[in-house]
């Protein structure tokens, strides 16, 4: 018998794990550490399940920290008047998360723009914050550069996964998983029915980066105007890509820092592939560059700009897309449609990305929520298999709404206090979630 052996644990290539290590046997695995990942981790871990979370990248937080994405989209509801004060949608974690990060200074805010309120972050302050609020949980282990390379099946359950990190394996036996990768990657190896959108109507990806030493005053009044008008006439002589023409730019918080966000071209891309992942992520540090070098030299207040901070990955707004026991579509967005198995609020309007000529917003007739039903974040074929984020099951413009973050932490919320229970029955588990929601810190 050798050393492993008498000990009790699991040759794992270079990872050695205790037999009854949560990295092995697990009551509820969480795919992606993401904002809804976290979500579903830290509910599911408060349930009293042994929780495992795994992220594919060194830090968590997905699109609000890899991807720059600064900002919490979907977090309040729509304001019912243009004086009505801001008013958190979900109870819960949406609620923790604004008063924390308000409370530390991460968050900033919020701030109506137009007929939506948003809370600005700083996404390398979020990622530390997500590091603690998980370390705070004891039922709740966190593994970074970890991902899934596989799955087993038995009698319509995933009853093993495969992980990785770096070349080396080990085998990891859930009760429950939650699906929070935003790829629906889990369903992809265990061959479950998705969706995904065609390329000419799939939203299209951003590229963030970070500025540094921006005058504040160019960002501000007319700045904006001058800005556009400079790279329209550079991209008309040529001195500048077409992909130029979707600049955005932002002020930040944080004292002389700045973003810039291109919406870089949808129409052959796929964001399961790895060519156009890689494409993506060339071109759009092509085109930032190109924009900062041009600006810097023509335009005043940009003199002394450059780029601080590049993405660890291009921002991803449409993937795969579960299928789930019940598929949220556009017309319960718009009709602001809920039900007693709602477990989640959905307020952000549909925001679509379809085209370079930038969003198109898609109001429901009333300022109110839409319901999202816990059916749409269990998967129809998998009856231990949950999703929340952006992958969870909705048509191609559900998504456009219920993708934001805001919205991924209240599905990832209650993905997880589900994904803690030994309820099977979708009806009386939706109850039993909708329960403890109630008991939780209710929304302002």
């Amino acid at each position: 018998m050798n050393i492993r052996e008498e000990i009790g644990c699991v040759n794992a290539g270079v990872l050695i794990f205790s037999v009854n290590d949560v990295a092995m046997n697990p009551d509820v695995l969480i795919i992606g550490g993401g904002s809804a990942g976290v979500a579903a981790a830290l509910a599911a871990a408060r349930q009293g399940a042994k929780t495992l979370l795994v992220e594919r990248h060194g830090y968590l937080g997905g699109a609000g920290t890899a991807s720059l994405v600064h900002s919490f989209c979907g977090l309040y509801d729509l304001p019912p008047t243009a004086d009505a004060p801001p008013c958190v949608a979900n109870p819960g974690i949406p609620q923790e998360l604004e008063r924390e990060l308000l409370t530390q200074g991460i968050g900033h805010g919020p701030l109506r723009m137009g007929k939506v309120d948003v809370l600005m972050h700083q996404p390398q302050r979020l990622a530390l914050f997500y590091d603690q609020w998980c370390r705070k949980e004891p039922n709740l282990q966190v593994l970074l550069h970890t991902e899934v390379v596989g799955c087993a099946l038995d009698e319509k359950r995933v009853a093993e996964m495969t992980l990785q990190c770096r070349g080396t394996t080990w085998k990891v036996r859930p009760r429950t998983l939650v699906d929070a990768s935003g790829d629906a990657v889990v369903a992809a190896f265990a061959n479950h029915p998705w969706d995904q959108t065609p390329e000419h109507e799939l939203q299209r990806p951003a590229y963030i980066v970070g500025l540094g030493d921006v005058d504040s005053a160019v960002l501000s009044g007319d700045g904006p105007l001058k800005i556009a008008g400079c790279l329209v006439r550079a991209i008309q002589e040529q001195k500048l890509p077409a992909e130029a023409a979707g600049a955005h730019f932002r002020a930040s918080a944080a004292l002389n820092e700045a973003f810039l966000t291109v919406d870089l071209p949808g129409d052959s891309f796929d964001a399961t592939d790895a060519r156009s992942l890689t494409e993506i992520e060339m071109l759009g540090r092509e085109v930032t560059f190109a924009i900062m070098e041009h600006l810097k030299a023509n335009l005043e207040g940009f003199s002394q700009a450059r780029i601080t901070t590049l993405p660890v990955r291009a921002g991803i707004r449409e993937s795969r897309r579960w299928i789930g026991e019940v598929i949220l579509t556009e017309d319960d967005i718009l009709e602001s449609r809920s039900d007693a198995h709602a477990v989640a609020n959905a307020t952000w309007p549909m925001e679509l990305r379809e085209t370079a000529r930038g969003p198109r917003l898609l109001y429901p007739k009333e300022p109110k929520a839409c319901g999202i039903p816990l059916g749409a974040l269990r998967a129809r074929d998998l009856k231990n298999v949950f999703m929340a984020g952006r992958c969870i099951s909705s048509t191609h413009r559900a998504q456009a709404s219920t993708r934001v973050m805001g919205t991924a932490l209240a599905t990832g919320q209650a993905a997880g206090i589900a994904a803690a229970s030994h309820e099977q029955d979708t009806a009386r588990l939706a109850q039993q979630v909708c329960a403890i929601l109630r008991q939780l810190e209710p929304a302002k």
